[in-house]
């Protein structure tokens, strides 16, 4: 009954379960998508934002570069340092540098200004050492038009921030290059503006160098350590614009896109935190997974009820007829519901009543049945130790045997064994061990003999084996098998080895043996005369020639 139980509550369970799982898994899998989405739009509104920035930021300070790089002190120091009119005059170089000085003080968002030459030397700035980045100063007239040169953002350590150098030819009045003007700018000045707090308020950016370092971030103050794994860094550029799952610059798991900068050779990194992003959503997961287990809870109370009422008058039937199996045929249910199980009840009580009135015909029956068992135990033809025929059978063998040996005048060999010594092996070792002696012996009988012959055991320790169509020497060879396959008996009663010897004696059937007692006398005496010569050996009659 059971089993009906837990049928009913698994099919309830099921039925509640899956529609409940697959509804939930598919709106579930529908909300991630659109999350995904969602997030990706975010963050690339943030990558074209910060972008559009920092491109205004730079052309802002370009536009001031490209003015002050025409200014006439500029030009005139120059042109007289081409010229090699001025070249070693430090204190037009001085004064120079002082009205770079007085510009840098101006611009804050500067760190440096200084003025090349075209070999690249420096001939003044604002600062005593700068920190200049070589430049190409073969500028073409296309980049004169396109108006600047920049180079990789990196981190300088003089000024513990993130340093970004761009240079714009400084031009003679008729477009001849005298040299350039290199501005050093400080790109924590820029963070501020980076993000869109009311657009993207979770999301954040970051700047990173070619070796991805990270130059800017949107939300951290940047140290000289930072930088991203420059493989995760490559999968973003590869995927520009697709949102990726990696591990961010504070190794925490982020959905982030690239977006690469087409003014300046930077990376433009948009991320979010992906345990933010899905917060809401592992919530509304959770409370999913409680809400259906509630309800797996209250289906399985309301089948385990209605399991429990169709249950209940089964096992009454389950007991009641164990009642009558045990023989007690009084037993009678009350019948107390109207559905099948109440009819089912009624045949019951009519099943009981027919058992009753037929009570007496079984009780004949089994006294019959019992008779019967009775004299087929009296027919058994096995001896209940060995397994082999008994001596009866043993008699109606060897009649059959002489019969056709009468008929068609084939020969049949007959061996007679014992077990040497039994009686001492059975006081010793026990009842039990001997038992196993015996069983011993006659498996070894079974596995040494033909389908077609025939082993039994004539009593005690004695043991008749009857050999179809053979003659003594080979019978002769079956014997030796049987005795070396009884020299060691491993005896599991005692746990020990015992050697068991058989003594055998071996006739061939003659013409003379008209009778089992005259065959069994003379097999008897081959088995005397190999106890006569020592036991433990095989001794044949041979035919009178």
């Amino acid at each position: 009954m059971r089993s009906i139980k837990s049928k009913i509550i698994v099919f309830a369970i099921l039925a509640t379960l899956i529609p409940s799982l697959g509804l939930g898994l598919l709106s579930f899998q529908q909300n991630e998508a659109m999350i995904s989405d969602n997030v990706t739009r975010e963050l690339r509104t943030l990558a074209k934002h910060a972008s559009r920035e920092l491109d205004l930021w730079v052309n802002e300070h370009i536009y001031a570069a490209r003015a002050l790089s025409t200014s006439n002190i500029i030009i005139n120091e120059l042109s007289a340092a081409s010229q090699s009119v001025k070249s070693n005059d430090k204190e037009t170089h001085q004064a120079l540098s002082r009205y770079l000085r007085s510009v840098h003080e101006r611009l804050d968002t500067m760190l440096e200004l200084t003025v090349l030459d075209t070999e690249g030397k420096i001939i003044a700035s604002s600062v005593i050492e700068p920190s200049v980045v070589p430049f190409p100063l073969d500028w073409s007239q296309d980049e004169f038009a396109q108006g600047i040169v920049a180079s990789p953002p990196h981190w300088n350590t003089r000024y513990d921030t993130a340093m970004l150098s761009v240079a714009v030819p400084i031009l003679s009045l008729d477009n001849f290059v005298l040299g350039a003007l290199v501005i050093a700018l400080d790109l924590h000045t820029i963070q501020t503006a980076l993000k869109d707090t009311k657009k993207t308020p979770q999301s954040e950016v970051l700047l990173l160098n070619p070796d991805g370092r990270v130059m800017l971030a949107s939300y951290v103050e940047v140290m000289n350590v930072m930088s991203l794994d420059l493989e995760i860094l490559q999968r973003l550029q590869n995927k520009a614009g697709e949102s990726l799952v990696f591990k961010g610059v504070m190794q925490q798991e982020v959905i982030g896109l690239a977006y690469l900068s087409e003014m300046l050779p930077v990376t433009i990194v948009a991320e979010r935190n992906r345990e933010d992003v899905y917060a809401a959503w592992i919530q509304q997961r959770n409370l999913f997974i409680v809400q259906v287990g509630v309800l797996l809870l209250i289906i399985a109370a309301i089948a385990v009820r209605m399991g429990h009422s169709i249950v209940v008058p089964l096992q009454r039937l389950v007991d009641a007829t164990q009642q009558i199996v045990k023989g007690d045929l009084e037993v009678r249910l009350t019948v107390s519901q109207k559905d099948e199980l109440g009819r089912l009840t009624q045949m019951f009580n009519q099943m009981a009543d027919k058992l009753r009135q037929n009570q007496s015909e079984i009780e004949v029956a089994n006294q019959t049945m019992m008779q019967k068992n009775h004299l087929l135990e009296k027919l058994s033809i096995t001896d209940g130790l060995t397994g082999l025929y008994n001596r009866t059978k043993l008699g109606l063998i060897i009649n059959d045997q002489l019969a056709r040996f009468k008929r068609n005048e084939r020969p049949f060999a007959m061996l007679m064994m014992d077990v040497d010594y039994f009686k001492h092996l059975n006081d010793s070792l026990g009842h039990v061990a001997g038992d196993e002696i015996l069983t011993v012996v006659a498996k070894a009988l079974t596995n040494s003999i033909r389908s077609v012959d025939f082993a039994a055991r004539y009593g005690g320790d004695e043991f008749i084996v009857i050999l179809t169509e053979t003659t003594v020497d080979q019978a002769l060879n079956t014997a030796e098998r049987i005795r070396s396959q009884v020299a060691n008996v491993h005896c599991h009663t005692i746990g020990e080895t015992v050697k068991v010897a058989l003594s055998i004696g071996i006739i061939e059937c003659e013409s003379s043996d008209t009778t089992q007692t005259i065959l069994l006398s003379r097999v008897d005496s081959a088995l005397y005369e190999a106890k006569r010569a020592g036991r433990n050996q095989v001794h044949c009659i041979r035919a009178q020639n």
